[in-house]
């Protein structure tokens, strides 16, 4: 009889334990995800604001597929920053929504929406694979340019469906080759600078997180 209300103090404790772990597990998971629907958010705030930079600046190059830098670039760094898993797809869907309420292009949507959503399931795959992998800066910074360049070229896959296709020359090279080249190199460079600006961001935030 002396052993019962030691047994019973004991599963009480283990009880009183298990539902402290099980509720410290629930709250670390409810913490996650608000930090994973956080940094998808800013990844999307950043593509709103590209796209509005993308459809006010003029650079005047006169050159197809150079709008990569202004837009895709800031997507893939903040990619790179929040490491969010869809985080360049809701980015470049956001700025595409940008872009086409800026300008009014209501009708072009159903178009240019689908193209701007696999642009960056291309990116997310791309950058995703290198975080995963650990894979030293250059060469996910160099993974992030070919996915830049793959990414702009199914960009200029909508373009080509457009009646508006307009034939340019570039380097001594016209019509559809150049418009390829053009805006394979825009893309190549939009995934460079993109990766190696949120490379540059990731490495300073994670410094100034360490204790001193």
């Amino acid at each position: 009889m002396r052993g019962f209300p030691w047994i019973e103090n004991t599963r009480s404790r283990d009880a009183a334990v298990s539902t402290l772990r099980s509720g410290s597990a629930a709250a670390a998971e409810d913490g996650s995800a608000a930090e994973s629907v956080g940094a998808f958010l800013a990844v999307c705030a950043i593509g709103a604001l590209a796209g509005l930079a993308g459809a006010h600046l003029r650079l005047h190059l006169g050159l197809p597929g150079h709008k990569a830098v202004l837009v895709m670039a800031p997507v893939i760094a903040a990619r790179f920053v929040f490491r969010s898993a869809a985080g360049a797809t809701g980015g470049m869907l956001a700025a595409a929504l940008a872009s086409l309420a800026i300008h009014g292009e209501v009708i072009a949507a159903s178009t240019h929406l689908p193209f701007a959503v696999v642009a960056g399931v291309v990116l997310d795959a791309a950058i995703g694979f290198a975080q995963r992998r650990r894979l030293a800066a250059r060469w996910a910074i160099g993974l992030a340019g070919l996915a830049g360049l793959a990414g702009n070229l199914v960009l200029l896959a909508e373009r080509l469906l457009t009646p508006l296709f307009q034939s340019h020359e570039f380097l001594g090279i016209s019509g559809l080759q150049a418009r390829l080249f053009s805006y394979a190199l825009f893309g190549l460079l939009a995934g460079l600078v993109g990766a190696s600006l949120g490379e540059v961001i990731r490495r300073r935030r994670a410094g100034a997180s360490r204790p001193a």
